[in-house]
């Protein structure tokens, strides 16, 4: 996987727009392009709901989820040799009762919260087929925001970064949404 930073992203935005690379005009257009990056990675995090699969520690009937490597959006389950196993929740959010099985290596399938890109090498957290989308975003809404003229140009990158979410929501949506069941 090729790791795209938040200033490859601004380096694109900036040439779709056409506009100078150097980096006499580079910071006046970051910090707004930033902005619109984030708006596009909250964006796409409410779209595709990413999730993911970690092992943590079950010890005395608990597991402790601030030691997971991205914040719990929410806990879709718990499971222990490919088994789920029922869980609740503690009166915090941050810990998990599981009762009735031995302390031991637990899995945790969460959906993860994506960290905000503020700095220029921070990596979205997101899908590699979602950062496309992020450039098209910006490039949207800087024109959207920036160019009187270019609303028709704004229409158009937005339209396009929609029709590519949805298209692309396919391809990640979660396994739990499918399911093959014989009934007989």
């Amino acid at each position: 996987m090729i790791a795209v930073t938040v200033r490859e992203l601004i380096n694109s935005a900036l040439g779709e727009l056409e506009h100078p690379e150097d980096t006499a005009a580079l910071p006046l257009w970051q910090e707004k392009l930033r902005r619109f990056a984030n708006e596009a990675l909250v964006d796409l995090y409410e779209t595709f709901r990413p999730w993911r699969r970690d092992t943590l520690p079950l010890q005395n009937g608990v597991i402790d989820l601030s030691q997971l490597p991205y914040t719990a959006g929410k806990v879709l389950g718990v499971e222990r040799s490919g088994m789920r196993v029922p869980f609740v929740f503690s009166a915090d959010t941050n810990t998990l009762k599981v009762p009735g099985v031995p302390d031991g290596a637990m899995t945790v399938v969460y959906r993860y919260l994506p960290n905000p890109l503020t700095e220029d090498n921070d990596e979205p957290e997101l899908p590699a087929a979602c950062h496309p989308l992020i450039v098209l975003y910006m490039v949207g809404r800087f024109t959207l925001v920036n160019d009187a003229q270019g609303l028709n140009h704004a229409s158009a990158a937005m339209s396009l970064y929609e029709a590519r979410k949805r298209r692309l929501k396919l391809d990640l949506d979660e396994p739990t949404d499918y399911r093959i069941t014989c009934r007989w």
